[in-house]
């Protein structure tokens, strides 16, 4: 005898869906995984890259893509003669998205990057008892070794992240190396 499932609704944030990087790729490989298997999905991301890369494997009816409104670009890599490679972070839901984001009606909660957004996506599923998740994509504490003056950060990010990881009741790694 099968067992009946019932379908997900994946809420997935992640904060720069259209720029065409590893995570990206990693979290659209993900995203029809899951439609394939008959769930929905709504991914909540920042108005960063090229707004063409939204439809790159067409629409599906099952698909939501929510632009945060109030994403801002971050300084480092932002490129003011290329918005298209430009990334955004997010800091928080606005009424509009959070409205948005309870009309879907997520089943699930799966955060990408952990900034001041994600700590609002946590809220709101501890707020609605919605279980959530994570990937780890990148150790951004260690980038910023790599900028000169910033080196400060590298622990308190560390700390920050930490913290919102320890509200998820699973996190995931895609790769070995960032274990």
């Amino acid at each position: 005898m099968a067992l009946l499932q019932t379908p997900h609704r994946v809420l997935i944030y992640t904060t720069c869906y259209n720029v065409l990087d590893g995570v990206t790729l990693t979290i659209r490989k993900l995203e029809q995984e899951i439609l394939a298997a008959g769930h929905s999905l709504c991914i909540l991301t920042t108005l960063s890259g090229d707004k063409n890369n939204t439809h790159l494997d067409g629409e599906h009816a099952n698909r939501t893509i929510l632009f945060m409104d109030n994403g801002l670009p971050i300084p480092f890599l932002h490129d003011p003669n290329d918005p298209d490679l430009t990334y955004q972070i997010g800091f928080s839901l606005s009424k509009v998205v959070r409205a948005q984001i309870e009309d879907f009606e997520p089943s699930i909660i799966h955060i990408t990057v952990p900034d001041c957004t994600a700590l609002h996506l946590i809220e709101l599923a501890r707020t609605k008892e919605i279980p959530l998740m994570g990937t780890y994509h990148s150790n951004i504490p260690e980038y910023m070794d790599h900028y000169p003056g910033l080196e400060w950060l590298k622990p308190i990010l560390g700390s920050f992240f930490r913290h919102q990881y320890n509200f998820l009741q699973a996190l995931y790694v895609p790769t070995p190396f960032i274990e």
